[in-house]
């Protein structure tokens, strides 16, 4: 008997597409996805992909969207003071796991260079991630677990850029470390350094 090939929606196969890109720029880097590797993987035409993306720079809003969302979802509900900020890297690292590309997608240069309506959506979620640091910090400041003289925007600064620095290692190096173990050994680094 044969099996019919159903067809999927035009919001499920635009999340196929978005999912694919992702993907894609994980096992060739995000400046090398072309819409024709794109079909390819999807198992469509390129007019296809163009029939629910008009240009592939609507595709790359789209992904920058899932991104900003998934990055934003981990602070939800992450605590506040020592636990939340230990609780975050561990949520974003498990996020950089599921998706390894998430590195160097926000780090491409060619990829931001070429589209200012990515690189503006991924400098507001930076500067949404410094502010809940930041308040993570100043609670932890409050309750007096946190050091009082350390200053909390300079603070967040140094953990994100921590945490971007290891997960692009990870990264770069082939995903060859237990990236969850480093991102443990960083947030205890970091504890002991801020701690009251």
């Amino acid at each position: 008997m044969d099996q019919v090939r159903k067809r999927k929606s035009a919001a499920d196969r635009k999340a196929e597409i978005v999912d694919t890109v992702i993907y894609l720029s994980a096992r060739m880097g995000p400046d090398r996805v072309t819409t024709q590797h794109l079909a390819d993987a999807v198992g469509v035409t390129q007019p296809a992909i163009f029939r629910h993306f008009g240009t592939k720079a609507e595709i790359w809003d789209a992904v920058s969207a899932r991104i900003v969302a998934d990055v934003e979802s981990i602070a939800h509900g992450a605590g506040s003071s020592v636990e939340g900020l230990r609780t975050y890297i561990s949520r974003y690292v498990e996020l950089v796991m599921s998706r390894p590309a998430l590195p160097t997608i926000l780090h491409s240069l060619e990829l931001l260079s070429e589209n200012t309506a990515l690189r503006e959506r991924f400098y507001a979620m930076h500067e949404s991630r410094m502010g809940f640091i930041t308040e993570i910090l100043e609670q932890g400041q409050q309750s007096r677990n946190i050091r009082e003289s350390l200053d909390t925007n300079q603070l967040s600064n140094v953990v994100l850029s921590s945490l971007h620095g290891l997960t692009l290692e990870w990264t770069l190096k082939g995903q060859d470390f237990d990236l969850e173990a480093r991102a443990s050994d960083l947030a205890d680094t970091l504890v002991n350094m801020i701690k009251a």
